[in-house]
């Protein structure tokens, strides 16, 4: 049996606590005593503990999968700061620099290497892995292994090779969201021998679930915000939306960030050190903000899309109130959004569609029968779209289902590139500056760190020529194209630009044969997945916290008391008493629904019912967005 004493003295150590959280130790004792085990444990509940501290305790290095590199890199980040040595294998690392590696890990006798899927595939990786004193094997979000898990990626079955590879070392499963069909492949796909379960509640006491319908959406958040200032998120689905709504909140006075995956790393820091400090309190995001962050206070998380199945709502909600105390998720619809999700399933990509997508491609690139491009090509998405008059947003699904199965390298790019090439002689480019010595430092600055330029294009780093010389950005670009129109430079400026590598010969259909069955089985379990987040967000009867629970296979025992359905139960008002407070609100002033909503308790649907029920009596009147008495 493992040291409880030890294994508290490194967490008070590293982590400064001084007891486990529910189910850490047992999963950590089991790991250590040499078992394979699952653990499910929901968002918040403190899932990199589990294999961090047993690395910590154990002899030999823990190799940990993980699927982002971001998150990755954010746990090596943290791990430093709390004096652990922990590393991954850089992007571009080459076989000697993954040999060098290796080595350093023995030297040092690293305690944590974290890897992506992709990287197990590597010859020169698993020959290394073999020679290493592993310790065990930590699979994060061991869901995206299973067709059923709400993330699922092809290249995480990958992790199947190093379990026939190292069949005597423990593997250790983690995820936050598992339902049982979910657990059932994650136990096939990676093979745990007798695993051991540890499976937490999915019932959060502290965390009241809300749902709002109405036609005036900004009009309630802005409402809901203004309560008072607590620490929230915001999530939408759309980038530019993003960006839009955090601009309009701050022009009417709430301190707002924003953050999707297009921003680059700097921004994104910028923006979550602002929210994270609370100098900005409000975040609105895509689903790409939240993974990996650890912020006890966050009070309020709001979702004003319908998130697309139960377990990515549940991870996303479960960031509110992390500290056991009460906070709220609130999600506000309106009808469009019921429509635009059933159009989103509906427009679900099938095999076809990739098929179509795939065929279009090779075309397009000129690709022969039997042949491949192995070199990274230039991709604009939207002319490819336009040209075979395909959608843009399922030719993206597309572009990733065959980007997952490893078919073609699928890379989205967010920035501008300026590629130059030197097209006059080096006499006239020296005689040019000696005339003109504005452009002096920059031509100089250029050539010094750009070799070849009067042979070949390249990329220019505008940015690092703007910290080198002291120029605007926008002065480089405006110098540039004036060497441009004197024919000294040939200037290409490429923007939002995609790139694509085929990596398998092209076949037609025997190159998609083999992942036919999988697109196919993907796109049952998503309708399945559609009509279980339908139901959840259309329930005006059940408990919320119990559809969750039943959702993910868990008893429950009572009804949470919190969530809106509850406090319309428990607080029963007679329709008589509700038609009078509606009333009394008109008499001091016209109203919008979200007034009456906010001030009556009572949930949206019944307000809907009860204002069209007075509207038929001639009770009150709608005018525009307004509601009063005749």
């Amino acid at each position: 049996m493992p040291n409880s004493v030890k294994l508290k003295e490194i967490l008070q150590k590293h982590w400064n606590h001084t007891s486990f959280r529910p189910l850490q130790e047992s999963i950590i004792t089991d790991i250590i005593s040499g078992n394979d085990t699952l653990a499910i444990l929901p968002t918040g509940g403190g899932k990199s503990i589990c294999y961090q501290i047993p690395a910590l305790y154990m002899e030999g290095t823990c190799v940990v999968i993980s699927p982002l590199t971001a998150l990755i890199k954010d746990q090596i980040y943290q791990l430093k700061q709390k004096g652990i040595e922990a590393i991954s294998i850089p992007s571009n690392s080459s076989i000697d620099d993954i040999v060098r590696l290796f080595d350093n890990i023995k030297i040092k006798k690293i305690k944590l290497l974290y890897l992506s899927p992709e990287r197990l595939s590597q010859p020169i990786l698993q020959e290394k892995l073999q020679q290493l004193n592993i310790s065990f094997i930590a699979v994060d979000e061991a869901h995206c292994i299973s067709q059923w898990g709400h993330d699922f990626r092809p290249s995480y079955i990958k992790v199947g090779l190093i379990r026939n590879m190292l069949s005597k070392i423990p593997f250790l499963a983690v995820t936050a969201t598992a339902t049982k069909k979910t657990q059932e492949q994650i136990i096939s796909l990676l093979q745990l021998k007798k695993p051991k379960f540890h499976i937490g509640s999915f019932s959060r006491e502290n965390l009241a679930y809300q749902l709002f319908e109405t036609p005036q959406k900004f009009d309630l958040l802005t409402k809901i915000l203004s309560k008072r200032k607590v620490t929230a998120i915001v999530y939408l689905q759309n980038r530019l939306a993003v960006k839009e709504l955090s601009d309009r909140l701050n022009s009417i006075g709430l301190p707002t960030t924003y953050y999707h995956a297009g921003l680059s790393t700097a921004e994104k820091d910028k923006s979550f050190n602002a929210w994270n400090s609370e100098e900005k309190h409000i975040m609105i995001a895509t689903n790409a903000f939240g993974m990996g962050i650890d912020k006890s206070n966050v009070r309020l998380v709001i979702h004003l899309e319908i998130p697309s199945t139960l377990e990515n709502y549940l991870q996303e909600a479960g960031r509110a109130g992390r500290d056991g105390q009460k906070s709220f998720s609130c999600v506000i619809l309106s009808e469009n959004d019921f429509k635009k999700f059933d159009h989103q399933i509906q427009s679900n990509i099938t095999f076809q569609h990739v098929y179509d997508v795939y065929l279009k491609l090779n075309q397009h690139f000129q690709i022969a029968y039997g042949d491949h491009n192995e070199e990274e090509l230039d991709f604009d998405l939207q002319g490819f779209c336009q040209r075979y008059q395909l959608n843009i947003n399922n030719t993206e699904k597309a572009l990733r289902r065959l980007d997952n199965y490893q078919i073609l390298n699928y890379k989205e790019q967010h920035k501008s590139d300026t590629h130059i090439k030197i097209t006059c002689s080096h006499y006239q480019l020296m005689h040019f500056c000696n005339e003109h010595t504005s452009y002096k430092e920059l031509i100089d600055t250029v050539l010094r760190n750009y070799s070849g330029l009067f042979e070949v294009s390249k990329k220019l780093n505008i940015p690092r020529l703007a910290s080198k010389t002291g120029l605007s950005i926008h002065l480089i670009h405006k110098k540039l194209s004036y060497l441009q129109q004197l024919n000294f430079i040939d200037l290409k400026l490429k923007q939002n630009n995609h790139t694509l590598t085929f990596l398998v010969p092209r076949e037609d259909k025997n190159t998609l044969n083999p992942v036919e069955k999988d697109i196919t089985a993907l796109h049952t379990i998503e309708l399945i997945k559609h009509k279980s987040s339908i139901s959840y967000f259309k329930n005006q009867e059940e408990c919320r916290n119990n559809i969750i629970l039943n959702y993910f296979n868990q008893p429950y025992v009572k009804d949470c008391g919190i969530c809106d359905i509850c406090i319309q139960k428990n607080n029963p008002v007679s329709t008589s008493v509700l038609n009078n407070q509606i009333a009394t609100l008109l008499k001091t002033k016209p109203c919008t629904f979200n007034e009456l909503l906010t001030n009556i308790k009572v949930n949206s649907q019944v307000l809907k019912y009860l204002l069209t029920e007075l509207i038929n009596e001639n009770k009150i009147i709608q005018n525009q967005q307004f509601y009063q008495l005749t």
